[in-house]
């Protein structure tokens, strides 16, 4: 039950209808809500009531509509409480206090200077009022002191809201909002203020001249007084032609990404190559074609140091590029799979600040912005490890400002060709070139003092850098062993490598494993078995199945040996010819230890997700598991939804190998089903998709195989209406209605009631995407029913919101109102701060809309807005925004109706 006073006092049922109430009960609900929770006497009450002149039985006559007042409260009744001597309205649903907290909200944001929170903050709280504070009640000056109290906060929101829209930028929607306001109340001199400067803002300097005359004649002839001093200077800087000090534009955090990895401090050779580099950046700064530069081809071999040389030259020319230095290992000779340009673009593109959530769910789009947010500025890009032409060829941007730096194993012939590119390849060391790489790493004075023990391990390392960085990593950990017992040891170790005859890597590698400890060279065998691309602390404990204090330590004298780098605290990377040699070593384990660490593996991401899940949205109810945690697993645990939504971005790329792992080997399909189960709405509100549609579908031959040797067909189940649900929003449909159907009759057959209400929903999406709203509300009205029968009350409630949401599509306003309002009403009471609330408060904005009710319509559209934006549902506020623009043009605030539009608009296009 709400009660409304910023307008004519009402009493609002959850169900939206209003409570039909006598003068003097209006009255009454109208003194205690005035007092705001504060006793209120019973003789001030028959006071009030009967204007100063109560009746001999006021007393007797004031429990009577007491008690008349408490059965229309209904559930809500406990809220009049019974005081000494009088009565409290306490706790109640009230406008009052939503429009005083929302004030109070925004003028503190304007206070830090975010102005865009600020404004949307005061737009809501003056869209609750509909009239009047306090109208339709008896006399009473309590109540007039009250509503005179409210009315001036309501006058201080207007000036708050026009000075952040001021600041944004939106002279015009000032000007609007602020005529009809400085009519009403002329004497306000800091409405003019506000009004004049808008208008001198939007280049109408005779209308704010004429306005500064409008308000002196007022104020000499109400008042006998001249205009503020604030006035009068405004006025003269209007007169004297000042130019009005520009508002500023609507900003949003300037993302500088600085995303270099660290580079050796200990760096040989190459001096012609970054000479090279270095005119090819000059020439470029005074080239006039307008093309960007693309510096490729530094190609080579493996382990030849193309990454070492590309880092050490984009660190040394940083200050050139002051907007931003961006790398990504492009992973182009991953042993699993490489990074495929739509995924590069989006990593790029969260570099500087675009969202994956935000980004076009397509190559060309996800281009196109890039070029974009690059235009004019002047960037570094360095590509590591490209595959080919083809996977570089969509990341180079446009602007003659940047320069894109590419390392490759191929020389990359169509890069070169077409883009420009100018080829550079990288050959072994010299001699000299690879002692002054060893000194930098282990001082000169050691390499003086064994000069024929430097020349062996030179020649052993055939002057490959990646050799001689591991050997020297071991070296300058064991400064007690004489360079001659390590290059005598590096020689018997020599094993049939895989150096080409340039050096054998194998003979490194292994001779370096063997100096680990025991416990050390364990977990680099078991790391092996992990796909990639990134292994953090957790998941590594997880593999050996030790603590993570221990799995710590082992990381750490992995990294110190150079056979693992800490890229960003706590995650790991492997050079790929590492993780292959490690994979090769892996082998050797007993298989039962390598299915246990790989069974320990997708637990942790399992149960992982799980947790992430339940940090983002703690209403939501998950799939249990078949059975307990395996012993060992350390599983990541986050502690909000933003720490959720990082830890997605960050190890969405390792889940996908990880399934393709389980597939392969036939492993864990019951894990696998509970992961792509607790992804699947996450992924969903964050428009990925792409990304959802890949990793169901590929699970599916897993889980289908295990159906047909007698598993769970539950889990099938899971599978299809993953895909479907990804399916549908990409606007696949008939895949999408394939995976739904077999999805409904896998959970029918199981008696998987939650199973079945889940892919009734998903059905009714897609059918309303399709036009057939009559069909998405039939599909809605059995799942909320299917819901209930499985004990399930939010999703019950959230369904029966979406059948409302359908009927109205359909035309049936009335009956779409009475289910959204009751749904509504019914998550508050069974999951206060759902998430999916704002769903539910938009339809229920735009059915008003349609009703013609347009400003209760505008109130609903702001308070959905809200949630949906805290909630991170992108496709629902993107449609929230565009019925907001909607409704505040119907009002006649035009350059509010544009900014949500624009921020509408935005989101779609970035969803695809």
């Amino acid at each position: 039950m709400r009660v409304r006073v910023l307008g004519a006092v009402e009493l609002v049922c959850d169900d939206g209808t209003v409570q039909k109430l006598s003068r003097t009960r209006r009255t009454l609900l109208a003194l205690l809500a005035a007092a705001r929770g504060a006793p209120v006497s019973s003789d001030l009450l028959v006071d009030e009531l009967w204007r100063g002149s109560p009746p001999a039985t006021g007393v007797n006559l004031l429990h009577q509509r007491v008690r008349d007042l408490r059965r229309a409260l209904g559930e809500d009744r406990r809220r009049l409480q019974s005081r000494a001597n009088g009565y409290a309205l306490v706790g109640a649903d009230l406008d009052q206090a939503r429009f005083e907290d929302l004030v109070e909200q925004g003028r503190a944001s304007a206070e830090t200077g975010d102005h865009e929170r600020a404004s949307m903050l005061l737009d809501a709280a003056l869209g609750l009022w509909t009239g009047g504070a306090y109208g339709a009640v008896g006399e009473s000056p309590m109540i007039a002191t009250e509503a005179a109290r409210l009315e001036e906060l309501r006058l201080v929101a207007v000036e708050s809201r026009a000075a952040a829209d001021l600041a944004l930028g939106r002279q015009a929607a000032v000007v609007a909002d602020l005529g009809p306001v400085v009519r009403a109340n002329p004497l306000r001199e800091g409405l003019w203020l506000l009004l004049m400067t808008a208008l001198w803002h939007s280049g109408r300097t005779a209308e704010a001249l004429d306005a500064y005359q409008r308000l002196f004649r007022v104020l000499r002839d109400e008042l006998g007084v001249e205009p503020s001093k604030d006035v009068r200077d405004l006025q003269l800087r209007i007169i004297e032609g000042d130019d009005p000090e520009p508002a500023p534009a609507r900003t949003y955090e300037e993302i500088v990404p600085r995303q270099l990895p660290p580079v050796v401090a200990a760096f040989a050779g190459r001096e012609d190559h970054l000479t090279m580099l270095d005119e090819l950046v000059a020439t470029a700064s005074v080239d006039e074609s307008g093309r960007a530069v693309v510096i490729s081809a530094i190609a080579g071999t493996a382990g030849i140091g193309k990454t070492t040389l590309a880092l050490y030259w984009a660190h040394r020319t940083a200050p050139s590029f002051p907007d931003g230095q961006v790398f990504v290992n492009l992973r182009g000779f991953d042993p699993c799979d490489a990074l495929d340009p739509l995924d590069a673009l989006g990593v790029l593109l969260e570099a500087f600040g675009v969202e994956r959530s935000r980004q076009p769910q397509d190559i060309d789009g996800r281009a196109g912005l890039l070029r974009s947010k690059l235009a004019g500025k002047r960037v570094l890009l360095v590509l590591d490890n490209a595959r080919d032409s083809e996977q570089v060829r969509s990341l180079i941007p446009g602007s003659p400002g940047c320069v894109t730096l590419v390392t490759s194993r191929n020389r990359l012939s169509g890069l070169v060709a077409e883009a420009g590119a100018s080829p550079m390849e990288l050959g072994l060391l010299n001699d000299a070139e690879a002692y002054e790489l060893l000194a930098g790493r282990l001082g000169e004075d050691r390499l003086l003092a064994e000069p024929e023990a430097v020349e062996r391990i030179i020649e052993l390392c055939a002057s490959l850098p990646l050799t001689l960085s591991v050997v020297a990593a071991r070296a300058a950990i064991r400064p007690a062993y004489a360079l001659a017992d390590l290059a005598e040891e590096l020689g018997e170790s020599r094993l049939d490598g895989f150096g080409g005859g340039r050096g054998d890597l194998r003979a490194t590698f292994s001779w370096s494993v063997q100096h680990l400890s025991d416990a050390a060279a364990r977990l680099f065998r078991l790391i092996g078995l992990h796909p990639g691309p990134t292994l953090t602390v957790l998941a590594a404990a997880s593999l050996a199945g030790i603590s993570r204090v221990r799995a710590r330590r082992l990381l750490d004298e992995l990294t110190e040996a150079n056979l693992l780098t800490e890229v960003a605290p706590g995650r790991f990377v492997l050079h790929d010819l590492l993780r292959e040699y490690a994979a090769d070593l892996a082998t050797g384990e007993p298989a039962e230890v390598r299915e246990a660490a790989e069974l320990r593996m997708i637990d942790h991401y399992v149960f992982s997700a799980r947790a992430v899940h339940s940090a983002y949205d703690p209403h939501q109810r998950h799939l249990d598991a078949l059975e307990p945690m395996r012993d060992g697993v350390s599983p990541d645990v986050v502690g909000d939804s933003v720490e959720a939504l990082a830890w997605i971005g960050t190890q969405l790329p390792v889940i996908s190998r990880v399934i393709d792992v389980a597939v392969a080997r036939g492993i864990a399909p019951d894990r696998i089903v509970l992961l792509v189960g607790a992804l699947e709405r996450l992924l969903d509100l964050q428009g990925r998709w792409i990304e959802l549609a890949a990793l169901a579908e590929a699970a599916l031959p897993g889980v289908r195989r295990s159906v047909s040797q007698g598993g769970d067909p539950a889990g099938l189940g899971v599978m299809h209406r993953a895909a479907g649900a990804a399916c549908g929003r990409l606007g696949r449909v008939e895949d999408a209605l394939d995976h739904l159907g077999r999805a409904l009759d896998l959970a029918m057959e199981s008696a998987d009631l939650v199973g079945e209400g889940k892919t009734l929903h998903r059905l009714a999406t897609v059918a309303t995407a399709s036009g057939d709203h009559a069909g998405a509300a039939a599909y809605a009205a059995r799942s909320a029913e299917v819901f209930a029968r499985a004990g399930d009350p939010i999703r019950a409630a959230w369904t029966t919101g979406r059948l409302g949401l359908y009927e109205a599509l359909d035309g049936a306003y009335e009956a779409g109102l009475r289910h959204c309002e009751a749904a509504l009403a019914e998550l508050r009471r069974v999951a206060p701060g759902y998430r999916s609330e704002g769903n539910v408060i938009a339809t229920i904005g735009w059915i008003h809309q349609q009703l013609g009710s347009v400003d209760e319509a505008a109130g609903h559209f702001e308070e959905a807005v809200t949630k949906l934006r805290a909630a991170g549902d992108l496709p629902g506020l993107a449609d929230a925004l565009g019925h907001l623009a909607d409704a505040r043009a119907a009002l006649g605030k035009d350059e509010d109706a544009r900014c949500a539009r624009v921020e509408s608009a935005s989101i779609l296009a970035q969803l695809g």
